[in-house]
């Protein structure tokens, strides 16, 4: 549609392309209203620019027909804010207000600066010897539908995967429940998207969409190094 759309992160997820719809309407309809005020500010100054013999007149405002400009551009703004609230009424209903059902849990906690991903045990707890630890690497199953489970033991956090179209605050002392499912197998980004201290820019991880071979390999060896190879 336009080349400025090419450099969106390729996207992975079954909502990946709703969510690009969204950011393409929105970038649309204000670039529309923004080239054209601009190009009525740009009149403006040539048109009513200083003349000899042309004194300029200053208006307090007060009167009808100086606020009813501020008033209709005002309701333009309102307006469209609710339309483009309308269109993103099926996307948000899609990814916020029900995790679907899925075998792969995986709880996402998030520290300055760095991101840890616990996978349960097979009755399905976290703060088991037998559940699994990751730092800074996320692994999951291409295909599948997961659900993270997002907390934070210090401040807030963003967690951010770009080329999933996932964005989701982390609270402390909070668990935010939040899913994505991928398409393809890769690797790809993990990054804090909330200014959360000095070493923001550094808190990353990477995101491995496996095959279901690779992560079940990857589950083993990791549960081998995390007990002593046993």
């Amino acid at each position: 549609m336009f080349e400025l759309f090419k450099y969106l992160p390729e996207g992975i997820s079954s909502f990946s392309g709703d969510i690009d719809n969204l950011i393409r309407f929105i970038y649309l309809l204000t670039g529309v209203f923004f080239f054209l005020f601009e190009g009525a500010l740009i009149y403006i100054i040539f048109r009513y620019r200083k003349k000899n013999g042309s004194k300029a007149k200053y208006q307090l405002g007060d009167k009808w027909a100086s606020i009813q400009w501020v008033v209709v551009f005002v309701g333009v703004v309102v307006i469209l804010d609710f339309f483009i609230d309308y269109k993103s009424t099926k996307v948000w209903e899609l990814l916020k207000e029900q995790v679907p059902a899925t075998n792969v849990n995986i709880k996402v906690v998030a520290k300055q600066f760095d991101w840890t991903f616990v996978y349960p045990d097979k009755d399905g707890k976290f703060d088991t010897p037998e559940a699994l630890s990751s730092y800074r690497e996320l692994h999951v199953p291409v295909g599948q539908k997961v659900h993270v489970i997002l907390t934070s033991q210090d401040v807030i956090h963003d967690f951010f995967l770009p080329e999933v179209r996932l964005k989701q605050d982390v609270m402390p002392g909070r668990e935010i429940n939040a899913w994505f499912d991928t398409n393809k197998v890769g690797t790809y980004h993990i990054v804090c998207n909330e200014l959360c201290g000095f070493g923001h820019t550094r808190m990353l991880a990477v995101l491995h969409v496996d095959d279901e071979k690779t992560y079940e390999d990857w589950k083993v060896q990791l549960y081998k190094q995390m007990h002593g190879g046993v």
